[in-house]
Order: structure tokens, then C-alpha cells, then sequence
């Protein structure tokens, strides 16, 4: 075996970022919980303010995190597959669930016209996304797409010019590199792409920042140890930088003068054009509070995620019998807690139920009814690629109660009963779905 094929293959799974990818899909069900319900808070700011910073502060980094991670996934993926294998295998994993939300999941079947029409729209907005929370995966599937060129590069030259260029910026004195280099590199996307269109669920100027942090999270990855010796490294200091830039960030966020300056677009807001025509320069599109804005927002979302990284490099880097399983568990729970999440908001909103208190028993309700979504859908052969799970027959065959029975009849019969199962659970889902936008 030469010496690059050695290299390219010599990646070992790490089980810190399998358990990161678990614990930030749960925290995504929590938040997604959180913050729909979040108007039926009735009490003082002042008590909610630890609420409201948890969740701004997290919606900053939970999904750069998770598109770094994704970027991980693919070079652990990119091992042994070729581009075209890489293509066909993003194709079905994500492609197919992504098609099963928008017709089926989200009734684009019922005007298939329009919604393949909004599919192979760019940036159609939040109100007429055919696929709804699934933008994540449109997403990824583009930016999968889109990279595969460099990522077929690296795999080919995994000893070239990138990697050694990645390997040196980690090398550079006390980590400056890894610190300081991303972050920039974020915020001149802000810089450039903010001021015109509002970001929202990966478009406009965030849907470069998001390909960013996946590229960042497959360059990480592809300079295998570099990368987990320079976090180990920043630690401490990371550890400390981190609280400080979130206490920032939460209090400069209405300080810059500019509306919607950390979401960008305001220079369509009806302030600004008022402003402009005045002669003021408030909302200038490269003002210097803007640029500080855009600094101020790229930093603490990097540094947060490698807080999480290195943290979890030194806590959870560790095999256990259930991350297989609740790694597996991750992309369907995905793809159906949200129509799950709006008829509990809803009821216990009409009921007049504390607010953190539904909020606990409704996360603990959504987690439980999408592990049981999950446990009947992994169980029926042709549900699985719609629902993102790997494997067919020989998956089935060793889990209950398949691997108790031995007779090819009794199987079938078994396996016809689930997929009916699986045709229930999917019309419980758009009643849930339907019954909690209605109430709501």
C-alpha cells in the first residue's frame, strides 16, 4: 500500500464527535421546544433574562457546531469511497429524506407543482420553504455538492498544499492560528454579505457561513491529530475567553444602532431607508459599528465551538453501548420532532400551564414520541432510507423481534405489520403537526 493511501485511510472515528452530534440533536429538540413556546411567558424579564440568554447565546453555535461535525463525518466518510460513491451515498441519504419531508411529511404532494418549484428556488424564505426544518439537510446536501471537488483533492493529496497549510495554521504559537484565522475568514462573510438580506434557516449571508463551518469542520478532521492536539492545548484559555465573549455578544446586541444588525438585512428596513434619505449614516452598509458587529458575533460563535470540541475531546473521546444506538437514532428523530412540537406547546398554552414547566414535560413528551417513531421505523425495510437510516435486511434481522424468529413467514408477516405500523406513525404525525398549528 503507498504512503497517501495509507494516510487517507489511517483516520480512526473519534467518539467524542458521535456523542456531540447525540447531544446537540437533543439540545435542537429542547430549543426548537423553547423557543416556540417562548410567547407564552407571562412573567417579569428580569426573572426570564437566564432563558432568554441561554437561548440566544446557543442559537449562535448549536447549528455552526453541528455543520462542523457534518464536515467531520465527511472525511471520515471520504476514507474509502470515491467521489462519485460519496455523491450516490449523499444522494440517498440525504436526498431521499429530504423529498419524503416536502411530499409527504409537508403534503407537497397535494400541490407537487409548487413545491418543486420552491425546491429548485434559491432562498424562497422561511414562510415558503417546501421542506421546512429540513433546510438543514437541503442544505448539506448542496454544500456535500458543491465541495466534493476540493474534498476528492484532499482525499487524493492528503500530504499537499491544504493540509499543510491546515497543519500549519494549528502549529502556530499558543493556537493564535485556529483561534484567530476562522473567526476572520467568518466575519468578513458578515461583513460582505450582512447588510443586504436578512439571515434566517441557512440563507442569504448564512448560507456561506454555514459552508464555511462545514469545510472548516472537513479541513480539521483531514489534519488528523494537528487538530485534537491544538484544542487540547487551548483549553483553559478558551474555557475562559469563552463566558466573556457570550456576556458581550448578549449585551451588544441592540447597542450598534443598526436594526437587525447580527441577522442582517437592514438596509431594506424602513429605518435605515428613512436614515439615508436624511443624510445620516446609522445604517450605512460597511459602517464601523457594523464591522464590530459582525467581529464580535463570528468570534463567540467560534469560540464556542471549540469549546465544545475541546471539552468534549477530553470528556467523551469514549466507546459506549449506546452511542451506536443513539447515533443511529439522530437523523429521524431530526426529521419528525417538529411535527411533534406544536400540539403539546399548544394544549398546555391553552390550559394555562407554567411555562417552564411545559416546557419540561414537553421536551420530555417530544424526546419520548420520537424515539418510538424511531423504534417502529427502523423496523420496516422501506422506511428506513426515508427516515435517513442506513442498512436494510440484514440490519433488520438483528433486532427484535426479528432475531428471535428463524421461520422466513413469520417474518414477513412481522414485517408487513410494522410498515403498517410506520403508516400510522405517519398520519399521527401530520395530526400532530396540523392539530397544533390549528389550536395554535
Amino acid at each position: 500500500m503507498d504512503e497517501n493511501k495509507l494516510l487517507v485511510t489511517d483516520l480512526v472515528r473519534r467518539y467524542d464527535i458521535d456523542w456531540l452530534r447525540v447531544i446537540l440533536f437533543g439540545l435542537l429538540i429542547w430549543f426548537h421546544y423553547a423557543i416556540f413556546s417562548i410567547e407564552q411567558i407571562n412573567d417579569d424579564m428580569i426573572f426570564n433574562l437566564p432563558l432568554y440568554f441561554i437561548i440566544t447565546v446557543m442559537h449562535q453555535w448549536r447549528l455552526a457546531a453541528l455543520f462542523i461535525i457534518s464536515g467531520m463525518g465527511t472525511a471520515f466518510a471520504f476514507r474509502r469511497r470515491t467521489w462519485k460513491n460519496y455523491i450516490n451515498e449523499r444522494f440517498i441519504r440525504l436526498g431521499i429524506p429530504l423529498l419524503f419531508g416536502i411530499y409527504i411529511l409537508f403534503f407537497g404532494v397535494f400541490s407537487p407543482i409548487k413545491s418543486t418549484i420552491l425546491l429548485f428556488t434559491i432562498f424562497p424564505g422561511s414562510d415558503d420553504m417546501p421542506y421546512g426544518h429540513l433546510w438543514f439537510i437541503y442544505n448539506l446536501l448542496i454544500y456535500s455538492i458543491l465541495l466534493t471537488p476540493l474534498f476528492s483533492h484532499v482525499r487524493n493529496n492528503p500530504s499537499g498544499k491544504i493540509v499543510i497549510f491546515v497543519r500549519s495554521i494549528f502549529n502556530i504559537r499558543y493556537g493564535l492560528g485556529i483561534l484567530f484565522l476562522p473567526p476572520i475568514i467568518l466575519s468578513i462573510n458578515g461583513i460582505l454579505f450582512k447588510p443586504w438580506e436578512f439571515g434566517e434557516v441557512g440563507m442569504w449571508w448564512e448560507f456561506p457561513r454555514y459552508l464555511l463551518y462545514f469545510l472548516f469542520g472537513f479541513l480539521m478532521i483531514s489534519a488528523k491529530e494537528d487538530f485534537f492536539k491544538v484544542i487540547d492545548k487551548i483549553r483553559i484559555p478558551i474555557t475562559i475567553f469563552t463566558p466573556l465573549l457570550a456576556i458581550i455578544w448578549f449585551l451588544s446586541i441592540d447597542e450598534f444602532g443598526i436594526p437587525n444588525v447580527m441577522e442582517g438585512g437592514w438596509m431594506k428596513n424602513s429605518q435605515c431607508i428613512l436614515e439615508s434619505s436624511a443624510g445620516t449614516l446609522a445604517c450605512s452598509a460597511f459602517s464601523l459599528e457594523a464591522i464590530l458587529a459582525a467581529f464580535i458575533q463570528s468570534f463567540h460563535a467560534w469560540f464556542w465551538c471549540l469549546f465544545i470540541f475541546s471539552w468534549a475531546s477530553k470528556l467523551l473521546n469514549r466507546p459506549s453501548k449506546w452511542l451506536v444506538y443513539l447515533n443511529e437514532a439522530v437523523y429521524p428523530t431530526y426529521i419528525v420532532h417538529m411535527h411533534l412540537t406544536f400540539l403539546p406547546i399548544a394544549i398546555f398554552g391553552i390550559i394555562g400551564l407554567n411555562y417552564y414547566l411545559g416546557l419540561t414535560l414537553g421536551t420530555i413528551f417530544v424526546m419520548f414520541a420520537v424515539m418510538l417513531c424511531f423504534e417502529i421505523s427502523r423496523r420496516a425495510v422501506w422506511a428506513r432510507p426515508l427516515f435517513g437510516i442506513k442498512g436494510g435486511f440484514s440490519e433488520i434481522e438483528k433486532l427484535f423481534p426479528y432475531n428471535l424468529i428463524d421461520e422466513t413467514a413469520t417474518n414477513v408477516i412481522i414485517s408487513i405489520i410494522f410498515h403498517l405500523f410506520t403508516l400510522v406513525m405517519i398520519i399521527g404525525l401530520w395530526t400532530f403537526y396540523l392539530g397544533g398549528l390549528s389550536i395554535s
